[in-house]
């Protein structure tokens, strides 16, 4: 069973909670306490159908949210708006039945839409004495580090100045070819990841989120909460049930997955209700479905470095062996002798996804590129890779294919030479299955542990499992752990 050494403890762990603590303190004092709630409402939440069958403004649903931000502020939170819609209010500015498309369109429309929906958000603040501040950000915002940092000392300031920040993605100035979130979703959980929120809720067309499609299915049943993601798949979800948006329930699901990996707690709410956030901020389950954070000491992700990683978006994948899942557990070095598959194209200090056993259980922040990953693998995988370790991990003992590797059995391409094999594996090409993980049999590292996020619930519970082995206790938790929601289904 694996084990966390004292100096991994002492190197990582300990180091991380103390460093939990101190970036909770900073932000206490730099928002005068209080929690901080991103709340997004899409296309479908500010706009409904009128009379004749097009499209209008939902002025009691936009006031209701209204009054429930100036309640939470009234409670001393602070509150942060990612809002879809502009390109919906642009359609409806310019007299359009429906959303066109072409070049140049989308960005057009957003253009015409924003100030149109800015203006509805300040008349409606002012009437109960709130401002507010409009911030259109884009994926390049995210992607580096220096403008990651700045872009959230700027929202810290607007709250701490009692102003609340009305978000979107600077659509207008968009190019196809470009990165971009894809949908607000994503941006309103990178947005709470960015500020390290308590609570980021998406607003949807439905109360839950159900275990099939609630409008083709009479038997499906809500969901309150979820502690592991990984047990939801996403095949046949619905997209968005509205011409004028781009995002959908997978959407979401995918937004709640980068929350709830950094610590922040994940709420789907019915946009038409939005009194139901408050609700959930007090802990009915009644109010929508829970996403529960990940609290685990051993994620490390709630300092700034390991925040911007999770928001950056994987430019490919690296497949682990059993000795990377291990590296990836106690936060240790991977290296290209760790690998069984790299996938896409990628260059250095990039982020990858790291998979073991079928599932994504980290994010990476590699040293080397796909292409110098690919070459090493190609060249230290010349003859045959042993794989006693992965077969005696899955339980599997193979008596028979160990001695046939050590020239005592005959396999497809005759008799092997156990004098080849030692020379093989003296060269680094054949792994020894005794080879001592530190050695790496001199492959490159490629990501250090300080770069590396966990992203599974599993794994995270695995490796905080190990710390509490390691303190003595299996009943206590380090400093920084905290128990998941009492009603998770």
């Amino acid at each position: 069973r694996l084990k966390l050494s004292s100096r991994t403890c002492t190197e990582w762990i300990l180091p991380g909670v103390r460093m939990l603590a101190a970036i909770r303190a900073m932000r206490h004092e730099a928002l005068a306490g209080g929690k901080i709630h991103v709340i997004k409402v899409g296309t479908s939440t500010l706009l409904t159908n009128d009379e004749v069958g097009g499209q209008k403004v939902s002025l009691s649903n936009i006031s209701r949210l209204v009054e429930l931000i100036a309640s939470l502020r009234t409670s001393g939170d602070h509150v942060v708006l990612v809002s879809s819609g502009a390109v919906g209010m642009g359609c409806l500015k310019l007299g359009l039945s429906q959303r066109p498309t072409g070049p140049g369109v989308k960005q057009a429309l957003a253009a015409a839409g924003q100030s149109r929906l800015m203006r509805l958000y300040e008349d409606l603040f002012a009437v109960i004495g709130v401002n507010v501040a409009q911030l259109l950000i884009s994926r390049d915002d995210f992607s580096d580090k220096a403008r990651f940092l700045a872009v959230r000392n700027t929202f810290w300031a607007l709250l701490r100045l009692g102003v609340v920040p009305i978000v979107n993605e600077n659509d207008s100035l968009s190019a196809e070819n470009v990165a971009n979130f894809g949908d607000n979703d994503t941006m309103a959980a990178m947005t709470a990841v960015l500020l390290q929120a308590d609570w980021v809720f998406l607003a949807t067309d439905v109360d839950f989120l159900y275990t099939a499609n609630p409008k083709e299915d009479p038997n499906a049943t809500p969901i309150y909460a979820v502690e592991d993601l990984s047990r939801l798949k996403l095949a046949g979800l619905e997209a968005s049930s509205s011409q004028w948006g781009t995002g959908g329930m997978a959407t979401k699901i995918i937004a709640a997955r980068i929350a709830v990996c950094a610590g922040v707690h994940c709420g789907l709410v019915n946009g038409e209700v939005p009194e139901r956030i408050g609700q959930m901020i007090r802990g009915k389950k009644e109010g929508g479905t829970h996403f529960v954070a990940l609290k685990g000491c051993a994620s490390f992700a709630q300092n700034d470095h390991n925040r911007w990683i999770i928001t950056l978006p994987p430019s490919g994948s690296l497949t682990l062996d059993r000795d990377g899942y291990d590296a990836v557990l106690t936060h240790h070095k991977i290296r290209t002798g760790m690998l069984l598959k790299c996938s896409g194209e990628f260059s250095h200090d990039e982020a990858v996804a790291l998979f073991f056993d079928g599932k994504e259980i980290a994010r990476a922040l590699v040293r080397m590129s796909s292409a110098a990953i690919t070459e090493e693998m190609t060249r230290s995988m010349v003859g045959l890779r042993d794989f006693t370790r992965e077969l005696q991990s899955a339980g599997i003992y193979l008596d028979g294919y160990s001695s046939w590797r050590k020239g005592g059995h005959k396999g497809a391409s005759g008799e092997m030479n156990a004098e080849v094999l030692r020379q093989l594996e003296q060269d680094g090409r054949v792994i020894k299955s005794d080879t001592p993980k530190s050695s790496g049999h001199q492959s490159s590292v490629i990501a250090d542990g300080c770069d590396i996020v966990l992203m599974c619930t599993a794994t995270i519970k695995e490796a905080d499992r190990q710390v509490l082995i390691l303190s003595g206790s299996g009943a206590k938790r380090l400093p920084g752990c905290e128990p998941t929601a009492p009603f998770a289904l």
